[in-house]
């Protein structure tokens, strides 16, 4: 029987999807296969800080505290992995003074929602170090972050997708111009562009995503986004909207395939982040002493919804199938449309890396359902194959560009 992997899976970060990342790293823990893998949690906190632990696992613990017990601060040996097997350090006290000590793993499962975690930050560390790790490289990673580049590519693929103006966050002591900001989006969204949505363009899970009928409306909209992000994008507000999203990712024969499709449920005709996280749930969120069902997979929602006619159903499997292969995305990346109820146009919104809960509910209901040991399993599996095709040789002599040698 071969040796069981330890998988450390990191979750958290410095992002504003901070606890939303928590459920998602949490809920893939229990759902590795106990007799191929140990699951190490790895926790980074609001200040960037890296904790291991066994309270780590419990939900009943979060959010937790420096000063809570069995919690070890750990530090990722980057040097490690050209030597032997990756590993975390830690410091402890001893008799004899400080000592190091080592935390071996053989995998990484990025599971860190937005900024530092799903932008490709984690995964080019993570690939500079030489440590295996699951789900997308670092330039899919980056390539979905950025709205506007990933819209850019589906433009590039023919595929449907909304106009949009890119507004950039205005220097420091400077202003946005309204007669300016009025003129470009005329000339990108007609004369009477309004109603917009105006949201961030580097984050993801609909955070900072507002509606505005008017200049006024729209600055402010603007304002909050350069709070978050460096830029913003803003399109025109589709009536009667309907989300539609699905979860693509490559099998065992390396081959595309799609999930069951959900349409989410929302009181509001603008799918924003308490919507989609927290439909349903009490102020303080998503409860934490449920099963595997929580996050993401507690929001209200219809799966494989009757009124998709065959024809936009698949129109919504093509296109996610394309963004997935033209953006070179592994793991289980998320795919969001949006669509006019009315007149059953659709229109690709967004790619999702790291979905919350890794979507998994949306591959239990599939045609042919993938539970989410089984999804676990298999990103692993990827994560290793993708890891080992990345390099071949890199030493200066291979390359013929050796500069320095000694007499």
């Amino acid at each position: 029987m071969a040796e069981k992997k330890t998988v450390a899976v990191i979750f958290g970060g410095r992002s504003v999807e901070h606890d939303v990342s928590i459920l998602t790293g949490l809920q893939f823990l229990e759902a590795l296969d106990p007799t191929l893998y140990d699951g190490l949690p790895l926790y980074v906190d609001a200040l960037g800080q890296w904790w291991t632990g066994d309270a780590l696992k419990n939900r009943k613990n979060y959010p937790v505290s420096r000063s809570d017990g069995d919690l070890t601060q750990v530090f990722l040996d980057l040097a490690a992995p050209a030597t032997g097997r990756p590993r975390l350090a830690t410091t402890q006290k001893g008799f004899f003074g400080e000592k190091t000590a080592y935390i071996p793993f053989d995998l990484m499962v990025p599971a860190i929602h937005g900024s530092n975690g799903e932008d490709g930050t984690l995964q080019g560390l993570l690939e500079f170090a030489g440590i295996p790790f699951a789900g997308c490289r670092p330039l899919g990673a980056a390539a979905t972050m950025n709205k506007e580049f990933a819209k850019a590519v589906a433009r590039q693929h023919g595929l449907s997708i909304l106009p949009e103006l890119t507004v950039s966050k205005p220097a420091k002591g400077t202003f946005l111009d309204p007669d300016m900001l009025k003129q470009s989006l005329e000339g990108m969204l007609g004369e009477n562009p309004f109603p917009v949505i105006a949201k961030p363009s580097n984050l993801g899970s609909s955070v900072g995503v507002s509606r505005a009928n008017d200049m006024d409306a729209l600055i402010a909209a603007l304002m909050a986004i350069f709070r978050l992000d460096r830029s913003a994008i803003v399109e025109p507000f589709v009536p009667n909207l309907v989300e539609y999203n699905i979860a693509v990712r490559r099998n065992a024969d390396l081959l595309i395939e799609t999930s069951a499709i959900e349409r989410p449920l929302s009181k509001t005709d603008v799918l924003d982040f308490k919507n989609k996280y927290l439909a349903g749930g009490t102020p303080g969120g998503p409860k934490l002493d449920t099963g595997p069902s929580e996050g993401m997979a507690s929001l209200n929602r219809v799966l494989s919804p009757e009124e998709l006619s065959d024809a936009q159903e698949t129109q919504i499997r093509d296109t996610a199938s394309t963004i997935f292969d033209a953006l070179d995305l592994a793991g289980s990346v998320r795919i969001d449309f949006l669509c006019n109820g009315e007149t059953g146009e659709l229109w690709f919104n967004e790619a999702n890396t790291i979905p919350g809960s890794f979507a998994y509910f949306l591959w239990e209901a599939a045609l042919t359902p993938v539970s989410f040991l089984k999804l676990a399993s298999d990103m692993i599996d990827e994560g290793f194959r993708l890891s080992s095709e990345r390099l071949g040789a890199t030493d200066a002599a291979s390359g013929e560009a050796t500069i320095f040698t000694k007499g």
